[in-house]
């Protein structure tokens, strides 16, 4: 079971941010909501996409940062972006493996015993992958001082899981959106520094 110390908590640099925003500038244009997304303005779409660059780009620099392969999937001036998985990964054998990145944000708790405890990972079943990382930025709107916006200083690399981990977990409605969750909950993920022995 996956603790607060588990986590990563990789910042990126500011130009690697920079990159960030201006790929999310032009992808958010391209990108197509799902049937069961509450409607978004160009604003809070942005704000997704950004949020999913940042943390692809998170756990991109953080494998290379233990010296493991890892490259986006994705084309940034692709006017289809959206592959369904975020990063090329090898395994031990070389064979290159599908990596979902998942990013969510949490206004509630900024706790991380909290987060990990209450929330769960943001895959639905249709969009697991070989491996399935989820990425958790926290806002903190009542202490001081006060975060009321995303901020790479409250963002964390949570954890992993296989798809046979996913596969047959059940799913159960959202509290505030039409769409399903997987019934576990984030300390039930495999923590990251566990992953580095299964890469090349």
């Amino acid at each position: 079971m996956i603790t607060p110390s588990d986590t990563i908590l990789y910042k990126l640099s500011d130009a690697q941010i920079k990159e960030c925003i201006q790929n999310a500038f032009y992808l958010t244009d391209f990108i197509t909501d799902r049937s069961d997304l509450h409607s978004r303005s160009f604003l809070e779409k942005f704000m997704d996409v950004l949020l999913g660059e940042i943390s692809e780009r998170m756990v991109i620099e953080w494998l290379r940062s233990n010296g493991k392969y890892a490259e986006s999937a994705v084309d940034k001036r692709s006017e289809h972006p959206d592959l369904g998985h975020d990063i090329w990964i090898k395994n031990t054998k070389g064979k290159i493996s599908k990596y979902s990145v998942k990013s969510s944000i949490s206004g509630l708790k900024s706790d991380m015993k909290d987060i990990l405890s209450i929330f769960s990972p943001a895959f639905k079943t249709e969009e697991i992958r070989d491996i399935n990382i989820q990425v958790y930025f926290w806002l903190k709107l009542y202490d001081k001082p006060r975060i009321s916006v995303p901020s790479e200083n409250n963002a964390a690399i949570i954890g992993w899981m296989k798809d046979s981990d996913l596969r047959n977990c059940a799913e159960q409605p959202y509290a505030t959106e039409s769409r399903p969750k997987l019934d576990l909950r984030l300390n039930q993920m495999r923590p990251m520094n566990d992953l580095l022995q299964y890469l090349l």
